[in-house]
């Protein structure tokens, strides 16, 4: 089976959510004016840009977010990972992916799991459920920014019956560690047999700080399949699952491991289990 992505790697105005819905709706109108995807990534904190200072006061309790991101997908007829978004909820803030299905459904939410505190992320309430979205067959396990850095995440994933085809990191990665970033993408697509898009805001987030950019796709050999530089740009690519068991069989490096606990138990959703309506459906 195979299903094509496009993964945009966008900067973002600080603070000014407007321009930045703008912004993207009009760059998805411009690369998908002539051609069809089945799934659209978006990087971390796109709308309101890695400030976090400015995460409480922007925090979306009012499903503006999912609202517009539901419309871009009814609109293109794709399937949303939509970076993430500062999510009010009764246990506090979340730092928060919305998958949103063709139809415009809002399948469920990642919420990050490891927030990088010396850049004040403290603010936000961790996440505790890894979570394996599983959409028309195809089988998508989530990460943002900083959890790339802990591989028993990804290899909790790779515990589940449901093993992902697709291993996904959404960020706003700093320009000062692109080259491990990188690397981190590389290795998590080897260790675990999956392909793996590790997807990157750009541009200048404050006061001469920068976002690396550099986003890049693997097949699961660890082959670069892609690689975007430092400036604003698109990944547009294809996943194809047999490569991933037809890897997974010549080298079943995955059968013969001897440690199985990692401390997680990821949740699989299925899209064919969606009940949750928006309200403007």
């Amino acid at each position: 089976m195979k299903k094509t992505i496009l993964a945009l790697q966008i900067p973002s105005i600080v603070g000014n959510i407007e321009e930045n819905f703008r912004y993207f709706s009009k760059k998805v109108d411009e690369i998908l004016k002539d051609k069809e995807i089945d799934f659209l990534f978006l990087p971390e904190v796109w709308s309101v840009g890695w400030y976090t200072k400015n995460f409480t006061k922007l925090a979306d309790d009012t499903n503006t977010t999912v609202d517009f991101l539901s419309n871009i997908a009814q609109k293109h007829n794709t399937n949303i990972f939509g970076g993430s978004f500062i999510r009010k909820t009764q246990e506090g803030l979340k730092n928060s992916c919305p998958v949103i299905l063709r139809n415009g459904d809002l399948l469920g939410y990642y919420d990050k799991i490891h927030l990088y505190t010396p850049d004040g992320e403290g603010c936000i309430q961790a996440g505790d459920t890894p979570c394996v979205f599983e959409i028309e067959n195809l089988k998508i396990a989530m990460s943002i920014c900083y959890d790339i850095r802990f591989p028993e995440l990804f290899r909790s994933y790779i515990n589940c019956d449901t093993q992902p085809d697709l291993l996904v990191n959404l960020s706003a990665w700093p320009l000062t560690r692109k080259e491990q970033y990188k690397l981190m993408a590389g290795a998590r697509a080897v260790e675990n047999q999956s392909y793996f898009l590790a997807l990157s805001q750009c541009g200048e987030i404050k006061d001469g700080v920068y976002n690396a950019g550099n986003s890049c796709f693997y097949d699961p050999m660890g082959n670069l399949i892609s690689h975007l530089d430092e400036n604003e740009g698109f990944i547009l690519s294809t996943i194809d699952t047999n490569l991933v068991q037809n890897t997974r069989n010549t080298y079943p490096n995955l059968e013969n491991r001897k440690v199985f606990d990692f401390g997680f138990n990821p949740k699989i959703i299925k899209a064919e289990n969606c009940e949750v309506k928006l309200a403007n459906n």
